[in-house]
């Protein structure tokens, strides 16, 4: 079996805070293949969008990687120079983060900041980085009348659409999509969705979705990795997390979907709220809001276990 793309191994990253620390990401381990789509899903605070920043060594202060590594095609991110690293991002992995009117730079026209990409990693010519800037933009659905305009020009999902292209122009392995359609409608949200899976193909790149949406990751993903307070709690291919949930928080997340087609449906929700990461409680995290729980969940963390192939949980409930 060949080596994964990406192989993340009991990763914990701390924001080192006044109040105390806040585990966001706590011994946390995952893989992932080359051409594969993982999602990454929970409820808002658990850790996932610091677990995309940690791959590219992108945590903000006062955050840091405390422990663990991460393996990217054989080299472990973890200890590599800054300059070496400043080489990979964007070239080797990408990111397209949550609200791109934040990430694009408001005085500068969407061509400028791709054919830029394309010169700060190498590109000499000038008019040959326009041409690919104008390539990849007719790729993500951008005609090149808009090649001149600035982010405020553009709509929410148009600018999105810049932002997956400005992650694509340098044609990286692996793109991390940190929630890229939460502040679009959904028949924006639609079509972002079926662009990137359609640029997925097109570009045979690795990705990992994020996303407090359970049912948008199963659009666009092959796997799911569920996380709850600052841990992954199960990972599987996701239609077998949708026939059968094993974690009883995944079980709840798919519960508390609604479905339009049912009037007269009573919406289910999670009783309490997710844990202060700064003291979490003790044993399984879960266990507050577990109707499941037991005496033992209260005071033993379990173990990561496979319950069958490809099939992993984070509960006492099995083995």
């Amino acid at each position: 079996m060949s080596a994964p793309l990406l192989d993340i191994r009991d990763l914990k990253v701390y924001y080192f805070a006044r109040r105390g620390t806040v585990r966001a990401v706590d011994n946390v381990s995952l893989k992932l293949t080359k051409g594969e789509s993982l999602g990454l899903v929970g409820e808002s605070g658990c850790g996932k969008s610091t677990l995309g920043l940690a791959i590219l060594r992108l945590v903000p202060e006062p955050g840091r990687i405390v422990a663990g590594s991460v393996i990217f095609d054989g080299l472990d991110l973890t200890k590599l120079p800054e300059e070496d690293m400043r080489r990979i991002r964007g070239s080797r992995i990408a990111m397209v983060f949550q609200d791109p009117m934040t990430s694009l730079n408001p005085l500068m026209k969407i061509g400028e900041q791709l054919t830029e990409t394309l010169m700060v990693h190498g590109e000499a010519d000038k008019e040959v980085a326009k041409e690919k800037a104008i390539s990849i933009l007719s790729d993500v659905g951008i005609g090149p009348e808009r090649f001149n305009d600035y982010p405020h020009q553009l709509s929410g999902g148009m600018r999105q659409r810049v932002m997956i292209a400005m992650a694509l122009i340098l044609k990286p392995d692996l793109v991390i999509a940190d929630e890229p359609t939460t502040a679009l409608d959904v028949v924006t949200q639609a079509q972002i969705i079926d662009l990137m899976k359609d640029l997925k193909e097109k570009y045979k790149m690795s990705l990992i979705f994020i996303s407090h949406d359970i049912s948008l990751v199963s659009e666009v993903a092959d796997r799911m990795a569920v996380m709850y307070a600052g841990q992954v709690v199960e990972v599987g291919d996701v239609l077998s997390i949708f026939d059968e949930p094993l974690h009883p928080y995944t079980k709840a997340l798919l519960e508390a979907i609604p479905n339009i087609e049912l009037a007269d449906q009573k919406l289910v929700y999670i009783p309490g709220s997710p844990p202060d990461l700064v003291s979490p409680p003790p044993g399984c995290r879960f266990h507050p809001r577990c109707p499941f729980a037991t005496d033992k969940c209260k005071v033993e963390e379990p173990e990561m276990i496979e319950v069958r192939p490809g099939r992993w949980v984070k509960c006492f409930r099995y083995g």
